[in-house]
């Protein structure tokens, strides 16, 4: 091997082993959906625009690294079998080799330097944007995901709510709930739930809790499939679609002792370490299975929801803050202070 083949190998080596951490933490690959399922049900609004910005700008970095760049070094490969004496040829296979490997470089080279200034500039203060890809900071500032339309409300089976009714919609988009008379989410079965343990709920909270399960779950009729605003999966679990992956606390790991006996494990479940990026880890399918079955349960998940309340003195921004959930805001004006 020649000096020069020596220093393009190591070039291409060192070049690869900075682009794939890149890679990864830029969610790559990413093959959509482009524009979000929600904006089939909706007037997109400025929250639905940059997501659908985010996601073209994944798209075309997947579209090179996925597709352009392996076409390129296979071209430059032919050029080198093709032409083994020529040194024509063989000078443009490395230099449409180089080039590729150049440009892949600079592209992620480009969304690490936004990627570091961002973190600098939006919102440094904001512990929970810590090391989050600019793509996440980036974002639509709480605007509404949906352009709101009043009384345009999604036309709900009521059977499918378990006894909830939809009474009204705010001003701001979202529906005013009654709260549910039957199910594992009426308010009764929240205190019962969660009475003698260290997270047990008062009846405003209950009754918040309850009006929240609906929009979250239909009242732990839909627990699974969660996912964000941009289509990539969450671990969002059990009636109260509890984050596994959100926060490393006792609340999101679901390390309560009805959460383990439900599971049937004992000591804590650590959920948190099960998963990532929404999906069970490799070699965790064991203990991710166990969070599931954890967070079907009504006594886990309930107090798992009381912990959270507990530890947000009693708000309830973890059901809040995305600007989808303008239902669940109303819930909480509803009924939280009554």
């Amino acid at each position: 091997m020649t000096m020069r083949s020596r220093t393009l190998f190591t070039f291409l080596l060192v070049a690869g082993s900075l682009a794939l951490p890149l890679v990864a933490y830029a969610g790559i690959p990413f093959f959509g959906p482009i524009v979000p399922n929600e904006i089939n049900r909706c007037a997109a609004g400025w929250g639905a625009v940059i997501t659908v910005i985010n996601n073209i700008i994944r798209f075309l970095l997947t579209l090179v690294i996925v597709f352009v760049a392996p076409l390129m070094i296979a071209y430059s490969g032919f050029l080198f079998v093709v032409n083994p004496v020529n040194s024509g040829g063989i000078a443009k296979a490395k230099s449409v080799l180089l080039n590729t490997i150049i440009g892949i470089v600079i592209a992620f080279a480009g969304w690490l330097i936004v990627d570091a200034i961002m973190a600098v500039l939006y919102h440094p203060t904001d512990p929970s944007l810590a090391g989050k890809a600019w793509s996440e900071l980036i974002t639509s500032g709480g605007q509404a995901f949906c352009l709101v339309q009043e009384g345009a409300l999604k036309n709900l089976n009521q059977s499918d709510l378990s006894g909830a009714n939809i009474t009204g919609v705010s001003a701001n988009g979202g529906a005013f709930l009654s709260l549910p008379t039957n199910g594992n989410c009426t308010p009764d079965s929240l205190l019962a739930a969660t009475a003698g343990s260290q997270y047990a709920l008062s009846q405003s909270q209950a009754n918040t809790l309850s009006c929240i399960a609906v929009p979250e779950s239909t009242c732990g009729r839909n627990v699974s499939q969660a996912r964000q605003p941009d289509g990539t999966p969450t671990s969002a679990s059990g009636m109260f679609q509890i984050v596994f992956g959100s926060g490393n606390d006792t609340c999101h790991n679901l390390n309560i002792p009805s959460c383990s006996q439900a599971a049937g494990v004992s000591g804590d479940l650590n959920c948190y370490s099960a998963f990532r990026g929404g999906l069970p880890r490799a070699g965790k399918e064991i203990e991710a299975a166990a969070c599931k079955r954890a967070a079907a349960n009504l006594n886990c998940n309930a107090q798992a929801a009381g912990c959270l309340v507990k530890a947000r003195n009693g708000g309830f921004s973890d059901w809040t803050a995305d600007p989808r959930a303008a239902t669940q805001q109303n819930c909480v004006t509803q009924y939280a202070n009554k």
